[in-house]
């Protein structure tokens, strides 16, 4: 099992060095992107307690590209709270990222402890996972989350022959979050360029990109969707 915890503009040292501490419990690496606290601080150092060396080896991200790469999918962890779906990337299971962690490298992406991550950073990912809390108080402090969402990871059943998830041959794996990034891309070029969508339109664009995502192609047939948007963009703008 392959997975990464990217904290995005974590603001607590406290909570960045409890984080570090559950994702070396957990056997899970630690990405930083856009990074308010340090990692030096009293506090990140006190609360990592006994993985400093973790905290140490972070990997600060240059961007969301960078986090994409070899990743087989990025989940935005989130609870929503009050906000709509419409628009956003498809609810997952945990049983279903138990699956992918077990097939490539998993990517969970947790917010700020502020606001939790941005309409728009939850529809750079492939998929939205929610922890199981009650509907009336669905929150949990950072590190908290960081800590529950391991350990659901780390229970249930895994995929494994004659349990109902078929193996994919190696040529059939899903494609990865670079490979659904360029989907969404030519997608979103072609429709463009026919004039069915406009520049303000991401909400509508996920909605029609949601189905392929539910149906996690693989790396061949994200290929192929890849090319017929390409094409379809260059002939319409062309005509």
């Amino acid at each position: 099992m392959t997975v990464d915890v990217l904290l995005v503009r974590t603001h607590s040292p406290g909570n960045l060095g409890s984080a570090a501490r559950a994702c070396k419990a957990f056997g899970a690496r630690l990405l930083l992107l856009d990074p308010r606290a340090d990692a030096a601080h009293e506090d990140a150092r006190a609360f990592a307690s006994g993985a400093e060396d973790l905290l140490d080896a972070a990997i600060r991200a240059g961007g969301w590209e960078e986090v994409e790469e070899g990743a087989g999918a990025l989940l935005a962890l989130t609870s929503l709270r009050g906000r709509s779906a419409r628009g956003l990337p498809p609810s997952w299971s945990w049983a279903a990222a138990r699956r992918e962690a077990t097939r490539g490298r998993l990517v969970l992406v947790f917010g700020p402890e502020r606001s939790g991550l941005t309409t728009e950073e939850v529809r750079r990912a492939q998929g939205r996972l929610a922890l199981p809390t009650r509907p009336g108080f669905p929150v949990l402090n950072l590190a908290q989350a960081v800590a529950a969402a391991l350990a659901l990871l780390a229970t249930g059943p895994r995929s494994r022959p004659g349990s109902g998830e078929p193996d994919r041959a190696p040529s059939a794996r899903p494609a990865g979050a670079p490979a659904q990034r360029r989907l969404r891309e030519e997608l979103a070029g072609a429709l463009g360029a026919s004039g069915y969508l406009g520049r303000e339109d991401d909400a509508v664009l996920l909605e029609l990109l949601a189905p392929l995502l539910r149906a996690r192609p693989s790396e061949r047939e994200a290929e192929l969707w890849t090319g017929v948007f390409r094409k379809l963009g260059r002939r319409t703008r062309g005509a």
